[in-house]
């Protein structure tokens, strides 16, 4: 059995043991490799526990071959590509990637598919094959090829800004093309508006952190009442489909720093415009938390320092808000709870969430 399994079954079983093992497992890191080191190794992405973020391998070596007889595909070989993805993820005869959805909920599945396979002008893998679940293979997943290149996270801090620059200027005219795609066309349905949707989104997260007695009694009624107030200041915001986790490792580029493509797709979601507007001040803030293991050491707020204001200049839709700091402070709130649920034994989410319920 796989230690990320066996932490699994271990929360799922007795929520105390599995944070005990955790406290256990901080004191040893602390020890070996520094006080300051664990608590610092959130991340949203590529992270130091993708031992425990990426799934295991599920898919069979019979399951494969079967996929690649199903698409008329011939297979050779096959890697799993275990950073970065929430995802199982295998390289497919070195030219393919199949990406396996580890969720029941098919939405995701169909947005990626439907995104893929669109012949909108995006910069985006094309889509080869899919498939929805079915007795053989219990989840859906796409085939697309593989994009040669470099995470721009990793690339970042060699770039000049002038080639900075151009990057955000052609990651912002495929948000902007996004935006404009008919949400039915891409498997998205309405589900009310923009300020429901944040407070039901606030309140589901906090009910499964009380269920975990992750949140106190007080702590939880505070959240809710800084959620359900603040959030009036959403009340006329129309939502759309928006492509919201822009951190740099969901972007593709080559080493003249020209981009190749956007990945994880099923992060277009029907947001309000301003949503990805969290993830580039946690950027700027703490360039250190989108960036894996070994490109830490390049982590340079000075690098980020210009990003809001090349995004204001070439995706201006995302600032034309009132309000916007207290609207990005309740996204960084959803954001700080929905960290919560998983890593609940890191000490600074609590402090950031203090934060954001002050004022």
């Amino acid at each position: 059995m796989s230690p990320s399994l066996l932490l699994s079954l271990i929360r799922a079983s007795n929520t105390v043991v599995y944070h005990a093992i955790i406290v256990c497992f901080e004191a040893l890191w602390s020890h070996c490799f520094g006080s300051d080191s664990f608590g610092q190794r959130v991340r949203c992405s590529n992270c130091w526990y993708s031992l425990l973020m990426n799934p295991d391998t599920k898919l069979t070596i019979e399951q494969l071959k079967y996929i690649c007889s199903r698409h008329n595909i011939p297979y050779h070989s096959h890697e799993r590509v275990t950073v970065g993805f929430s995802h199982e993820v295998h390289r497919l005869n070195d030219d393919l990637i199949i990406k396996l959805f580890n969720t029941k909920d098919l939405r995701r599945f169909q947005t990626e598919r439907a995104l893929l396979a669109s012949e909108q002008p995006i910069r985006k893998p094309k889509l080869i094959a899919s498939a929805e679940p079915d007795v053989i293979v219990d989840r859906g997943y796409v085939i697309m090829p593989y994009i040669p290149g470099l995470s721009l996270g990793s690339y970042w801090h060699r770039a000049s800004d002038e080639q900075r620059e151009k990057l955000i200027e052609e990651i912002s005219q495929s948000l902007k093309i996004i935006n404009k795609i008919k949400p039915s066309d891409i498997a998205l349905e309405p589900g009310g508006s923009w300020r429901d949707l944040v407070v039901k989104r606030g309140e589901d997260l906090v009910a499964k952190l009380q269920a975990t007695h992750t949140l106190d009694r007080d702590t939880a009624e505070t959240t809710l009442r800084v959620l359900r107030g603040k959030s009036q200041i959403l009340d006329g915001t129309g939502v759309l489909p928006v492509y919201w986790d822009i951190h740099f490792d969901n972007f593709i580029v080559s080493e003249r720093f020209e981009l190749q493509a956007l990945i994880d797709l099923e992060n277009v979601e029907l947001a309000s415009l301003d949503y990805p507007l969290f993830v580039v001040q946690k950027q700027m803030d703490e360039p250190e938390k989108y960036l894996r293991e070994e490109d830490e050491k390049y982590a340079d707020k000075e690098d980020y320092a210009k990003l809001k204001d090349w995004y204001r200049k070439y995706c201006p839709e995302m600032f034309a808000f009132d309000d916007l700091e207290v609207r990005v402070r309740l996204y960084q709130l959803l954001d700080t709870l929905h960290l919560l649920v998983d890593w609940s034994h890191v000490k600074s989410l609590y402090t950031k969430l203090d934060e954001l319920l002050v004022g």
